[in-house]
């Protein structure tokens, strides 16, 4: 794993010999260095900018390095900083003591250059490699959740019908019947492209995959989203009407922009009430395509809507009928329309919300 040499670590000793020494140790290996020569005084260096890494003296005047390293982990911004403590006493009590308060290894004072420049770099990998741990379980439980949030409800709906024609509510002779089993057909394969744009999120989170955008018809991805949902509209007696031309080509990712849209048209259902309606247009301007996805639903405050684009959060609320979500979908939509060159816009009044999708026509 490649360090990044900037990252800057905070030296805290009372010696100012000491701290002069090892600062130039770290910033001719080209780490930046702040000093601080007690510990009230590096608690406060912490405060004004968090370290990548802290290179602790034991002996302070006042509070001692071990009282530091407490006050330091029981900050839930700092307990994530890995402590080395610099000592003059290598005695087991002390270790042990050291340890106990949090610290994750300790330099004997004095020291090489180079045994403190291995575990310098060591403790940066090892904090670093911690880092990716935490968000990957953090994006794995987004994962689960956003399954579980996107999918029940096509489910839900195709365990119905198979329910009800096992218990034989309709005569397989019938054309209802034939109906029936297409449309069926229908929402078991936008399922399964609803699982495909899933895996597809996951991939575009890792460094080594990322979206192939290729000319794209736009309204036959909105065609297969409106199938998707429309058992969701029918029972709120909402029309969804469709106006995008054929044949609107763009550049971008197909299945990711199948989600982005599909996730719009689903809250647009939400938050619309009973016997409304939804708008689909496009219009085309020199170097990009416009999609406008209108309700006419309860719209949102200005502040909803900030905290729709707010980083690293999700927003939800519940609908006109009480349905229930987790928002994750937004945070779907943010991140694709992000990664397939576009830009999203959200106009909202009292009566009916616009999202609005500007992808690129060509490939960049």
């Amino acid at each position: 794993m490649n360090i990044n040499k900037m990252h800057n670590i905070l030296i805290v000793d009372d010696n100012p010999m000491n701290l002069l020494l090892t600062s130039q140790v770290l910033e001719n290996e080209g780490y930046l260095s702040r000093t601080a020569d007690t510990g009230i005084s590096g608690i406060a260096a912490i405060e004004e900018e968090i370290p990548a890494l802290i290179l602790l003296d034991i002996m302070l005047p006042g509070m001692d390095g071990f009282e530091v390293c407490r006050i330091i982990n029981k900050n839930e911004k700092w307990k994530e900083i890995p402590i080395i403590f610099l000592t003059a006493n290598a005695q087991t009590e002390n270790l042990v003591e050291g340890f106990n308060a949090g610290g994750v290894d300790y330099i004997t004072k004095p020291f090489e250059k180079e045994e403190l420049l291995v575990r310098v770099k060591n403790h940066l990998e090892l904090a670093e490699s911690k880092k990716t741990i935490l968000e990957m379980n953090k994006s794995r439980d987004k994962i689960y959740s956003i399954i579980a949030h996107d999918i029940r409800s096509p489910l839900s709906g195709i365990l119905q019908t198979i329910d009800a024609i096992d218990q034989g509510y309709f005569d397989p002779c019938t054309e209802d019947f034939k109906e029936m089993i297409h449309h069926l057909r229908i929402r078991t394969k936008e399922t399964s492209t609803l699982l495909t744009s899933l895996l597809q999120w996951t991939r575009m989170h890792s460094e080594t995959n990322q979206l192939q955008p290729k000319e794209t018809d736009l309204r036959q991805v909105l065609e297969s989203c409106v199938h998707l949902l429309e058992a969701n509209a029918l029972d709120k007696n909402i029309r969804i009407i469709n106006e995008v031309a054929e044949n609107q080509i763009c550049w971008c990712e197909e299945v990711s922009m199948h989600t982005v849209f599909r996730n719009i048209i689903s809250n647009a259902i939400k938050f619309t009430p009973n016997d409304g309606f939804i708008t689909i247009r496009s219009e085309t301007k020199s170097t990009e395509i416009l999609i406008s996805i209108s309700d006419t639903g309860v719209g949102m405050s200005e502040e909803v809507i900030q905290a729709i684009f707010k980083n690293n959060q999700h927003f939800s609320s519940t609908g006109t009928a009480n349905e229930q979500g987790t928002g994750l979908g937004l945070m779907l939509v943010k991140d694709f329309v992000r990664e397939n060159n576009g830009k999203i816009k959200i106009s909202s009044q009292k009566q009916g919300t616009t999202f609005t999708i500007a992808l690129p026509i060509n490939q960049f």
